[in-house]
């Protein structure tokens, strides 16, 4: 059985390594000795990785197939840290390295954006530079719309808060669908920059009101608005490669 190492063992990696757990063996990172054992007792191997100690990093990266996710908002110095873990020696011998982005590095403009848009104005500039720091040194690169899935749901976070441009589209991804992703660039052998992004796209107040009467949350203030920004994440180009979205209709979650 091959490994598969997940380095960010967070709300995606962790259901990554659950599901996947039988198809691999699986070596988790580790931020704490809490998460760790919490993993341990899921059958997963885990390591303590943080900025602070990279000693087991080695074995980390003995392995196959490589699946980083760290958001980079959880670090002192993101781009130093994911540096270290590319400039290790072993990083040279893993099969296959999966990166995850964002699609925030694209900008904030109208417009449908696919991987072919050349990006000079991104809308998170650490997620961009990230991009340019790992992309020669990764197979795989996935820019991910908002996750959901499970306990996260949309609105959830907006209960009675006052909604600016209620009819703003969304662009999300069903964990279980980058979850799929995965382990079909890992078993098509195939390599690439692609988004991940459901080909529906509700607006804001049509999924928040929804979800406040499914949830029984206190549903969002909307204010009187026509205005939105019709920014679209195409998340077709994987599609072309035989991968087949499960999660399309965010009202049937």
């Amino acid at each position: 059985m091959k490994t598969l190492t997940i380095l960010g063992a967070g709300w995606l990696g962790f259901e990554l390594g659950i599901v996947l757990k039988n198809h691999f063996k699986i070596k988790v990172s580790s931020r704490s000795k809490e998460t760790q054992n919490m993993y341990e007792d899921e059958g997963l191997s885990s390591y303590i990785l943080n900025e602070e100690n990279l000693s087991n990093l080695d074995e980390l990266l003995e392995t196959n197939y490589l699946f980083i996710n760290y958001p980079p908002s959880k670090f002192e110095d993101y781009l130093s840290f994911l540096n270290k873990i590319y400039s290790h020696e072993k990083i040279q011998n893993i099969e296959k390295i999966i990166f995850i982005s964002s699609t925030s590095i694209y900008p904030n403009i109208e417009a449908n954006l696919d991987e072919e848009f050349e990006i000079t104005e991104p809308s998170s500039k650490i997620v961009f530079d990230a991009e340019n720091l790992i992309k020669d040194k990764s197979d795989v690169i996935f820019r991910v719309a908002g996750l959901v899935g499970a306990n996260r749901y949309f609105g959830k976070r907006s209960a009675n808060k006052v909604i600016e441009f209620p009819k703003t589209p969304i662009n999300f991804i069903h964990r279980n669908d980058v979850i799929n992703a995965t382990k079909f660039v890992i078993d098509k052998n195939i390599c690439g920059i692609f988004n991940l992004c459901s080909k529906t796209h509700p607006t804001k107040e049509e999924i928040y009101s929804f979800n406040s009467k499914k949830y029984n949350f206190e549903k969002p203030i909307f204010l009187e608005s026509k205005e939105f920004l019709n920014r679209l994440i195409s998340g077709e180009k994987i599609e072309k490669e035989g991968f087949i979205y499960k999660y399309n209709n965010p009202f049937e979650f």
